[in-house]
Formats: structure tokens, C-alpha cells, sequence
């Protein structure tokens, strides 16, 4: 009864129904996974979708489908059926490749798909010589299978490892997918370190849950440079520095492309962007009565000055880089590049708001109705800037590139390789030495019918040969 059940269950593992219906089902999900977009906020789904359908994606982890259980499951099934398939078929092509090769006889000669056959006169030593020769020249060095004063038997093969291209590159799908599982067990998120501080918890992707790393980042200073006559940026740089146990292990310039790796995390230079909480404002009050006696102030945001005149204080109320109106008149910031920088003030007289209102660096005239005694222009902006970091831990990535390597080495010993073989056997038959050539190619026979047909037009040039 047990061996029974074993043996159905064998039989159900390595049969190709459950393959061709396990690639079914990947095939649709896949589709399924492309239409719906992935790790995304609720509120990305809840633009398209009603909040019925939402629950229902995230129930069935549509939202998240290649992080499934249900995924893994089919991935790892898949894999399952994929290694036993090609351990039951293994022994077989182990036996192909280490059998000994023997004579040929005529029940071989029949069976293989190349044949030739032509006369000598004499099988001498050269003669010998010659064909151990031509045949290694053209194969590989020929195996003497049996020899006497009047008979030779050679064989000579080559390729025969190549076979193993079909399980090297199953192994190396199976790798690449449990690479891929185990990568599962990863992360990736983002944080943004403000220059001279310290990081050590990030926001993973596509969601709003945080994560403490175990080591912390320190971002050392910062740079970036922009296309001549804008603002887009041409490069931008952090030195960074990690502290682990309290105590500095590493240090590394990074940029784009160029990241930083530390305990299988690697560091990637994102994106970067000025600290609109944290800085100064430069302030030009000017006198409507006299413009002449303008003054600059230097205002940290959400702080006030006096001025000049005593009755008068400003507040910084809030500073962004990029102005602009969204939904309802609501101030809304659209990049962290100073695209559009504005500053919000309030202006009192005598402990009294006068009014509130937005200024703008680039459109000093733009200030709407004006009240009290003050003219207001905003010069500049120092402000501590940040440099955004993207962190990614993929426990399963070297599993993945061994995959791939095996996944082409076995592709280029498929289609690239064959394995040849040849035999030869000179018989002396009424005082001449018959000659019957004989071969085969397991791949790209044509090629090797050349080869063959090569080595039989000089085979007959041996010696004296009768065409």
C-alpha cells in the first residue's frame, strides 16, 4: 500500500500534465499580475477600483501576486516537477555517456544513419599511422577497439558531456526560481538622510510600514550639479558612512549606478531634495514709503523677526521648493527642485496679523493686494538638503546568477554542441582490406555529414587506395 502510494505520487510529480497545467496557471496569473499594477498605495487602487474589488485583490494578494504564498507555491511546485523530470530521466543519459563503445558490427552499421565503404590494398603501419591521424584531425584521437596483423577497429567520439546540456539547463531554471523565492525574504525601501544625520529606518516599497535596519547611515555631504543655463541635474553624489555597534565600518562616495554594499544590502544613490521644515529664508522689507530702505533679513523657517520698525515682526510660516495649486486652492509641493520656490509669511503690527500671504522667488511682482507699512521680496534659500537612498536585500541574488550562468552554458551545450562519433573497421577480405566507415551526430547531422564526407575523401588517399 505504501509502496503504491509512493509510486503514484512519483508518477504525479514527474508527469507532464502537471507541468503543462502548472504553466497554464503561472501564464494567466502573470497576465493577471501585469494588468493589475503591484505594491502599490491603496489609494492608487482606489482610483481605478471600487473599495469591493480592493478587498477582494488584496484577500486573494493580487496587489502583491509574485510575493504570494500561493505563488511561491506554484513556482516552487513547478521546480519540484522540473528536478525530478530530469532525475528520472538522468540515468539513462548517464548510461549513454559512460557506456564503452563497441564494435561495429552489423547490426550497429545498420542502425546508424552515415556509411561508407572502400577498398585498400595494404594495412600497413603507415597506413595505420594515417588514419589515427586524418580521423583525430577531424574528430578527435581515435580509441583502438581492436587490432590485428590483417584488421583494425577505431572509434573516436567527441562531445559526449554536451548531452548534459538538457539537465544543466533545467538546474539552471530551477536556481534562477529559487533564487527568486528565496529573494522573497528581501527588502526594498527608501529613506532620505539630511546632511550630518543619521538613518537607520527606512519605508519598504509600496508601502507605508517601516523597517529599522541593524546598522545606521550617515550622510557626510552631499553634491549636485545641474546642466548649464537650468535646473535639471547633471550629477548628484553623497559621501556616506555606516555605523555599526556605534563605530564606523565603512565609507564610500556613491552616485548613480555606483552604489554602496554593506551585509548584502546594497546602497543606490535615488534622488535627493532640500529639507522644507529646516533652513533660512533671505527677506527683503522694503519701506512703501521709501523702496531705498530696503534691508534683507535672515529668517529661519518658522521663526520671526523684527524690523526695523519695532511695531513690525515677520514669521516664516513655510517655505517649498516647487509651488504649486492643487485640488480646492490646496498648496501642494511638486518635486523637491527648486523649480518654483515660495515662502509663506505673516505679517503682525502690534502683536496683531496683519495678513498672511505666499512670495515668490521667481516672480518678485506677483504679491496680489498689499497691505501695512512693508514691501516684501524673497532673495534665497539656504537650506540643509538630503540625499534619497533606495536599499535593496535580495538574500537569493548569487542563486539567481549562478542560474543563469548554468541557463546558458547548458543553451550554448544545446544548440551550439553535438556529441560525434565515428567509427572505423578494416576487414581483409579475399586479400583486400574492406574498408566500412560509419558515424552519427545526436544534433546538426549536416554539419557532420560534411565532416564525415571530409574524412572519407581522405581516408581513400591513403596508401594505395582503390577508388
Amino acid at each position: 500500500m505504501k509502496n503504491s502510494f509512493l509510486k503514484n505520487l512519483w508518477a504525479f510529480i514527474t508527469s507532464l500534465k502537471l507541468t503543462i497545467i502548472i504553466l497554464l496557471i503561472l501564464s494567466v496569473t502573470s497576465i493577471i499580475g501585469t494588468i493589475i499594477p503591484q505594491n502599490e498605495l491603496p489609494y492608487v487602487y482606489l482610483k481605478y477600483y471600487k473599495p469591493s474589488t480592493y478587498k477582494l485583490f488584496q484577500l486573494l494578494s493580487f496587489d502583491n501576486m509574485y510575493h504570494s504564498w500561493w505563488f511561491t507555491t506554484l513556482l516552487a511546485l513547478f521546480t519540484l516537477n522540473l528536478i525530478c523530470c530530469s532525475f528520472r530521466r538522468f540515468p539513462n543519459f548517464w548510461r549513454l555517456i559512460t557506456q564503452k563503445e563497441r564494435d561495429l558490427d552489423d547490426k550497429l552499421l545498420q542502425s546508424l544513419p552515415l556509411k561508407k565503404t572502400f577498398r585498400l590494398k595494404e594495412l600497413s603501419d603507415h597506413t595505420r599511422s594515417e588514419l589515427s591521424r586524418i580521423v583525430q584531425k577531424h574528430v578527435h584521437k581515435p580509441t583502438i577497439l581492436h587490432t590485428s596483423s590483417d584488421a583494425l577497429s577505431l572509434f573516436a567520439g567527441k562531445g559526449k558531456y554536451t548531452r548534459l546540456g538538457f539537465f544543466i539547463t533545467h538546474l539552471g531554471i530551477a536556481l534562477i526560481i529559487i533564487g527568486g523565492i528565496i529573494g522573497n525574504y528581501g527588502y526594498q525601501g527608501f529613506t532620505n538622510v539630511v546632511e550630518g544625520e543619521t538613518s537607520d529606518t527606512i519605508t519598504l516599497r509600496g508601502t507605508t510600514r517601516q523597517k529599522k535596519l541593524d546598522f545606521s547611515i550617515r550622510c557626510d555631504d552631499f553634491e549636485v550639479s545641474f546642466y548649464q543655463g537650468g535646473q535639471r541635474p547633471k550629477d548628484y553624489k553623497s559621501n556616506l558612512t555606516i555605523i555599526d555597534g556605534g563605530k564606523e565600518v565603512k565609507k564610500k562616495l556613491i552616485e548613480v549606478n555606483d552604489p554602496l554594499y554593506y551585509k548584502g544590502v546594497y546602497i543606490y544613490q535615488s534622488s535627493y531634495g532640500t529639507v522644507p521644515d529646516q533652513g533660512n529664508v533671505i527677506l527683503s522689507a522694503a519701506p512703501k514709503a521709501d523702496a531705498k530702505k530696503a534691508r534683507k533679513y535672515k529668517v529661519e523657517v518658522g521663526k520671526s523677526i523684527t524690523l526695523e520698525d519695532k511695531r513690525y515682526e515677520v514669521k516664516v510660516m513655510r517655505f517649498v521648493p516647487d509651488f504649486s495649486m492643487g485640488k480646492n486652492n490646496k498648496v501642494v509641493n511638486r518635486s523637491q527642485e527648486m523649480r518654483n520656490p515660495a515662502v509663506q509669511i505673516a505679517l503682525f503690527k502690534d502683536n496683531i496679523l496683519v495678513y498672511k500671504k505666499w512670495i515668490f522667488s521667481k516672480f518678485p511682482d506677483f504679491h496680489g493686494s498689499e497691505k501695512g507699512d512693508y514691501r516684501f521680496s524673497f532673495l534665497d534659500f539656504s537650506g540643509k538638503e538630503y540625499t534619497g537612498l533606495q536599499l535593496t536585500k535580495d538574500p537569493g541574488v548569487w542563486v539567481v546568477w549562478s542560474g543563469c550562468f548554468l541557463l546558458t552554458l547548458g543553451c550554448y551545450l544545446l544548440f551550439f554542441m553535438s556529441h560525434q562519433r565515428l567509427w572505423i573497421i578494416v576487414e581483409n577480405k579475399k586479400g583486400e582490406y574492406i574498408v566500412n566507415m560509419a558515424g552519427t551526430s545526436n544534433k546538426n547531422m549536416l554539419s557532420f555529414t560534411e565532416v564525415f564526407d571530409q574524412i572519407h575523401q581522405e581516408l581513400k588517399k591513403i596508401g594505395k587506395s582503390i577508388p
